[in-house]
């Protein structure tokens, strides 16, 4: 178990899932980084843990920042993200012939959906790490970090910290339904926001110090359309998740929550909004940090 000294520990961090939404840790991390406030761990989901294990490694928001952006302009990204759109956005709202053309694509999507456990392999992921991270071990990692995904076969969380570090993150990144899953022993692991979208409980159990929180969950809002079945189970299960992150925050000894908005987990080109509202947030929270220390 990675365990600091109480007298050194300043704050370990939590870093929650939401797809493009977790793009405002980095922003997060930038604001820590510059006010000297000292990360001693990182616990994180998704891409928390994608963002987390970076920082780790570079232990510089300023470069984690420039190779995020270097990787959404790349070839790769730009071909993958067509599929992304094609899940993320309201073929209704779109003009004449591109309508035809997206609920064409969408069609196949669900096809597929409907016949396999994934409508991506694993080596979407792992292409993405390539540009992302090294392949290394956690023990060349500059802070103590772990990656936290969850078992679909028992329900549980699972913490990782050995090892190689790319495997870890991805099995905290298998969006359920979207990446396919990944058997290890006796376990078969999806996204760590499964069971936990800000992983407090995990950071608890590892880090000394004081958790901070980050959440980039969307705001629970009243404005809903439920004209479907599907509309409905999917409100339903939204209610859940919400819930659910709220206990999980109760743990926490500071809690940031970046105003994303209603920004989809797909919308990666919203890159400098989300790091801007994530340095905002922090900015924030920097009386309370310094109250805490």
């Amino acid at each position: 178990m990675i365990l600091m000294s109480r007298r050194k520990s300043k704050f370990g961090l939590a870093l929650g899932g939401g797809g493009a939404r977790g793009l405002a840790h980095i922003g997060v991390l930038k604001v820590l980084q510059s006010e000297e406030i000292e990360v001693e761990g990182i616990a994180g989901v998704s891409m928390g843990a994608i963002i987390g294990a970076m920082y780790a490694y570079y232990r510089d928001a300023l470069e984690v920042e420039e190779i995020v952006r270097k990787f959404l302009h790349s070839q790769f990204y730009r071909k993958f993200s067509k599929t992304f759109f094609l899940l993320s956005e309201n073929p209704e709202t779109l003009q004449e012939p591109r309508r035809i053309f997206e609920k064409l694509g969408r069609g196949y999507i669900y096809l597929k959906a409907a016949s396999k456990r994934a409508i991506f392999s694993r080596s979407v992921l792992e292409d993405t790490l390539d540009l992302l991270l090294p392949d290394i071990s956690f023990k060349d990692l500059r802070v103590p970090f772990i990656s936290v995904s969850s078992d679909l076969k028992s329900g549980r969380q699972i913490i990782m910290k050995s090892g190689r570090v790319r495997p870890a993150v991805i099995a905290s990144s298998l969006i359920p339904g979207i990446v396919e899953p990944l058997e290890c022993g006796n376990l078969l692991l999806t996204d760590g926001s499964a069971t936990g979208v800000v992983p407090v409980r995990a950071a608890h159990e590892t880090f000394l110090g004081k958790i901070i929180g980050v959440d980039v969950s969307m705001t629970l809002t009243r404005d809903v359309e439920l004209r479907t079945a599907f509309d409905v189970a999917l409100r339903a299960n939204e209610m859940t998740n919400h819930k659910l992150s709220e206990l999980n925050l109760e743990s926490a000894d500071i809690v940031i929550r970046p105003n994303v908005g209603k920004t989809n987990w797909s919308d990666f080109d919203r890159l400098e909004e989300m790091i801007r509202v994530g340095e905002v947030s922090a900015k924030k929270s920097l009386t309370l940090l310094r109250k805490s220390r």
